[in-house]
């Protein structure tokens, strides 16, 4: 994995700097390397959760102590930075790579922030350690990259392409969050589950005392409306977001 030089990284909020120099190169524990660290610890939060990861679980997996990943990684927020950039990896990696322009510039948007759902929906809870944390390891960079070009083909304004990708982010991060404490609550939430509890709270506030709550009483059901409109709830906020963006769209005499 690429690596940026310390100095560019100095002054983000939630980035550790590799530590320079080490034993990435002795021999006497070959299978021991910041790739292979990243790896398992992935496969800890696939199969155990965010909470298990630690730099003494880690080193579990390879038989050996915690003090033997500092060579390679400085710490556990290190370890979560490389974890965010490594989803990153995989959404740039799958990305199609469609060039975009004026005319698709909204379908594109829309496609990468379902892309990054999908994929961080793929490790359990981890999207929890991606909140505060700034995409500019090297796989974040190429989305960062991606976003910005999906903007300025768009004629959106320097400022709204440069803040879209926050929104984008919060929007993913929270769904995915949102998606996991559902699936944890429940061991085997499914969708007819999921549609039942929907259902339980749906009559539970039709049934409240109109004296009370007049308004939530009478539009119980489209409060709890999976897909408004025809739209579900994840489609509809992509297109709100959207929508509300299209009106930055620099005029022609801009540039």
């Amino acid at each position: 994995m690429a690596v940026a030089r310390d100095e560019t990284w100095q002054g983000w909020p939630g980035f550790t700097p590799p530590p320079r120099g080490g034993r990435a190169g002795r021999a006497d524990k070959p299978q021991l390397s910041r790739d292979a660290i990243v790896a398992a610890a992935m496969r800890i939060v696939d199969s155990e959760g965010l909470d298990a990861v630690s730099m003494r679980r880690v080193a579990q997996e390879f038989g050996t102590g915690a003090a033997s990943l500092y060579a390679y990684v400085a710490n556990k927020e290190q370890l979560l930075d490389l974890l965010f950039d490594s989803v990153m990896g995989e959404i740039a990696d799958r990305w199609p790579r469609t060039e975009p322009t004026a005319r698709n510039w909204r379908e594109l948007a829309k496609a990468m922030v379902r892309l990054a759902c999908e994929v961080m929906s793929e490790h359990r809870d981890l999207a929890r350690a991606f909140q505060g944390r700034v995409p500019f390891g090297s796989n974040g960079l190429r989305m960062v990259e991606v976003q910005l070009a999906i903007m300025r083909a768009g004629g959106i304004s320097d400022e709204m392409a440069a803040y879209a990708g926050d929104l984008f982010g919060q929007f993913v991060v929270s769904t995915v969050i949102e998606h996991e404490m559902w699936r944890a609550r429940d061991a085997v939430a499914d969708e007819e589950r999921f549609a039942e509890r929907i259902r339980e709270i749906r009559d539970y506030l039709a049934a409240l005392p109109t004296e009370l709550f007049p308004n939530i009483v009478a539009m119980a059901g489209p409060v709890m409306a999976q897909k408004p409109e025809g739209l579900d709830r994840f489609e509809l906020g992509l297109e709100v977001m959207l929508r509300g963006i299209a009106t930055f769209v620099r005029a022609p005499h801009e540039g």
